[in-house]
Formats: structure tokens, C-alpha cells, sequence
């Protein structure tokens, strides 16, 4: 039997000459566990890979949706991305892990700390894969499946890969820039950042100046505007990546003050998406009351309070507190819920019962009153009668009554570090008090928070 070894560690390095002139008193480290470096180094390592294994391709196929014509690539989306759509003239990161049917472990992976950098218009990626990145926005998440015709062929690479093989990709778009040309960088290109940023910069004062004399309508063009010009730019280097973040992070945050001024809060929603894709939301105490604000006004009670109690932790003040006070009153006159209660007994009978009726007519009564609601989703499961009959109540109280669809992710501890599950779009209806002039289809996160709605960025 061999003798069990032992290691210690040193608090402090070993100087060689000193040890074989006048020696050396060794002082062993007692804080050191080399089993739980150990454990760290493994657990870092599992979670820099993105995706986990599939054990059912079939199953896991009903859910996606395809991205050529001929359904050699599909795909179903778990975090939704923002910015342009990437083009030739993109240099973009990406990290992935692939799997085959039933494999425990990825048969192909790039980290997220190491990713893949392509350029697409001169890459050498295998034609599926170059067409799913192609359908991607930047900080998408998304699982593809690929079929053999576009990936690894009839005949495959035999024994890693078989004949005819069908293949999962977990595939997340970290960056998208604008490729450099060959030679040295011309900095007088109209789309160079350096001139851009300048450009922004003047468009985000004028802005602000705007807003300051509450003109917000046309503060949210000139904002728009220097949005748009920070996604089209060229970037040189990482520097100037950062800097433009940075600018995009004020940008999204002033859109959300300026939407959520002027009552349109599915678009503050959605400038509080990019700022989550921005990582600048649920460590933001003031995007989060934003966004709180706005799920507040379209009636989303739940999402938009956990949203405040995650701000409270953040940077409590009394704006956060008197927000958490009209959303709960907002939210003891205004709840949906009441009106979906029903005798499951009778749940495949298309009827309104006279309780439904008494309940919407409270309903759509609180809702004329507050005025701190502009839009309120109805909850789902609505028969057709039910329906109609709101529809009929809110044109005799002159209301208007749309159609819409949503991606609300309702768990409230759903922070983005735990976002592993694609968000659906559902078919939905809402009381509105303006003419719906915003997308029919809109991305909601389910905790919104407003922090200081008198102060710009």
C-alpha cells in the first residue's frame, strides 16, 4: 500500500539562495484548501458552456420554427436579442455547443469566455450554422436543429460523426461589428465612430435640452435617432465598443423616462429590453423603476411589484416608495383576475355569466377613474362571448379595445441570470384609453421598476 502524500501551501514564496545560505523559516498557509480550488475550477468550467442535452429531438422539434425554406435549419429562440440584423459586413462573436440525440456531453463547444470570431461575408462555417447565426440578433440565445443537408452530409465523418446526422446547436450572439477593411482604418468614413459618437453626443444634448422644457415628443426622435447611428456605426477597436455601450445604456434610459411621460408604456417596456440585453437593468435601480412604472400602466400588478422590491434593495427613496403605494391601490381597483372567475364545470360553454358582467363593468369603471393606468391586458382564456361583450362596454365608454400579443415572463425571480426558458407569444386583448399606434407584437419581462422619473442621464 502506497503512503497517502501531502501538500501544504505557502503563505509566501521560497527563495532558493536564501535556503541553501542562511535557511529558511516556512510558514504554511491554513486558510489553503486545494479541494475547494478544485471544486471552484470545475464549477467555472461547466458553466462557461452554454445549452444542456436534449433527449428528444422530435419533441423539442414541435416547438421550433424553421429558418430556410426547406426546414433544414429550425429554431426556437430562449432570450430574445436587440439592434440591427447582422449582414456581410459584420464581424461577429459567438458562443455554442452542440450535441447529437442523446449525448451527455457536447461533441463541439466554444466558451463564452473564448468564443467564436467570424467574419461573414469571408468565414468557412458550415452553411446551416452560417445561416442561423445570419437569423440572430445581438445577445440572442437561441436552439437550432440542424439536419444533415446543411451541416455534416450524407456520409458524415465517421466514427465522431454518423452517416445522415441530425445535430442541436445552443448558439448565443455575444457581439456584431462592422468588419475593418484591409489596410489601415479611414477614419473620415462617415460611419466611423469617432465621427458618429460626435454626432450623437450633440443629437443626445439637444435631447435632454428638450426635455427639460417638456417637449418629450420630440426628445424621442432626436434619442431614437442617436440610436440608430450607434448601431450602424463602425467600431475600431474595444474601447470604442465600450464607449458606444455606455452611450446606449443613457440612450435606452432616457427613451424609457420619455415614453413612459408621454403614456406609451409597451415601448418603455421595450427600451428597458435593451437595456436588459445591455446588462444595465436588474443591477439598475432607476431602469428597473422605470420599467416598473411602465408594467404598472398596462396593468401588469405582479411583475411591476417585484420589480420596486428588487429596486428597494438597490437604492431605496421615497419615489420607489410612493410608486409601491400607487401600484398596490392601482392594483386593489384594477384586477383582472376577478373577472376569470368561473364554474369549471362549465368551462366549454361559450356564455357570459351576470357575474362576469358586474365584474367588468367594476372593472372598466376603475379603469376610466385611475389615471395612472393608460392600458390594461385582460387575462387569457377569454371565451368569445366574454370577449364581445367587453369589446361592447368599452365602445359605449368610449374605450378603445385591441388586440395584442405578448411575451410576459411571469416568474418573479426570473433575474437574467436565471433566464433558461424561451419566452411565447400569446394572443392577448387590452382596455386601452389611446388608439394602439405600437406593434401588435410586444416583449414584456414581468418585474418593472421606476426609480427617478425627474432626472435624465
Amino acid at each position: 500500500m502506497e503512503p497517502k502524500s501531502t501538500t501544504f501551501a505557502l503563505e509566501n514564496g521560497l527563495d532558493l539562495k536564501q535556503l541553501v545560505s542562511t535557511g529558511s523559516v516556512l510558514h504554511i498557509n491554513e486558510d489553503y484548501d486545494d479541494n475547494c480550488i478544485e471544486a471552484e475550477k470545475s464549477e467555472s468550467k461547466q458553466l462557461d458552456f452554454i445549452g444542456q442535452p436534449v433527449a428528444n429531438f422530435q419533441e423539442l422539434e414541435k416547438s421550433m420554427t424553421p429558418v430556410d425554406e426547406n426546414g433544414f435549419v429550425k429554431k426556437k429562440v430562449v432570450e430574445e436579442g436587440g439592434g440591427l440584423p447582422v449582414c456581410d459586413g459584420n464581424t461577429v462573436s459567438v458562443a455554442f455547443s452542440g450535441y447529437w440525440q442523446d449525448s451527455m456531453e457536447p461533441f463541439d463547444a466554444q466558451s463564452l469566455h473564448k468564443p467564436l470570431v467570424v467574419d461573414l461575408k469571408d468565414n468557412g462555417l458550415l452553411p446551416g450554422f452560417e445561416r442561423a447565426i445570419r437569423s440572430m440578433l445581438v445577445g440572442e440565445l437561441s436552439i437550432f436543429l440542424f439536419t444533415h443537408d446543411l451541416m455534416y452530409g450524407e456520409m458524415g465523418v465517421p466514427p465522431r460523426i454518423k452517416p445522415r446526422a441530425r445535430s442541436i446547436f445552443y448558439v448565443k450572439l455575444l457581439k456584431s461589428i462592422f468588419t475593418a477593411k484591409e489596410g489601415k482604418i479611414d477614419f473620415s468614413e462617415p460611419n466611423m465612430f469617432r465621427r458618429v459618437h460626435h454626432e450623437v453626443k450633440m443629437l443626445y444634448s439637444s435631447g435632454m435640452t428638450l426635455y427639460k422644457t417638456q417637449n418629450f415628443p420630440a426628445g424621442l426622435q432626436l434619442f431614437r435617432k442617436a440610436v440608430f447611428m450607434l448601431h450602424k456605426c463602425r467600431l475600431a477597436d474595444e474601447t470604442e465598443e465600450k464607449v458606444q455601450e455606455k452611450m446606449l445604456i443613457k440612450l435606452y434610459m432616457n427613451l424609457a423616462i420619455c415614453y413612459n411621460k408621454t403614456k406609451q408604456p409597451l415601448k418603455a417596456c421595450t427600451a428597458c429590453n435593451e437595456l436588459n440585453r445591455l446588462n444595465s437593468l436588474w443591477n439598475n435601480g432607476k431602469a428597473l423603476f422605470q420599467n416598473a412604472k411602465a408594467l404598472r400602466m398596462i396593468g401588469q400588478f405582479d411583475a411591476a411589484e417585484n420589480r420596486l422590491r428588487r429596486a428597494m434593495k438597490l437604492c431605496n427613496n421615497k419615489d420607489i416608495e410612493a410608486e409601491l403605494k400607487l401600484l398596490l391601490k392601482s392594483k386593489e381597483t384594477c384586477n383582472q383576475s376577478k373577472i376569470f372567475v368561473k364554474n369549471f364545470i362549465e368551462t366549454n360553454i361559450d356564455l357570459v355569466t351576470d357575474n362576469f358582467k358586474k365584474e367588468v363593468e367594476n372593472l372598466i369603471k376603475n379603469f376610466k377613474e385611475n389615471n395612472d393606468l393608460c392600458k390594461l391586458i385582460m387575462p387569457q382564456g377569454l371565451n368569445s362571448s366574454e370577449v364581445a361583450y367587453i369589446k361592447e362596454v368599452c365602445i359605449r365608454e368610449n374605450l378603445f379595445f385591441n388586440k395584442i400579443k405578448t411575451g410576459i415572463n411571469c416568474d418573479g425571480e426570473d433575474f437574467p441570470q436565471n433566464k433558461n426558458k424561451a419566452e411565447e407569444f400569446k394572443e392577448n386583448y387590452a382596455l386601452d384609453k389611446y388608439e394602439d399606434n405600437f406593434s401588435s407584437t410586444t416583449k414584456i419581462f414581468s418585474d418593472e421598476n421606476d426609480y427617478d422619473e425627474q432626472v435624465l442621464f
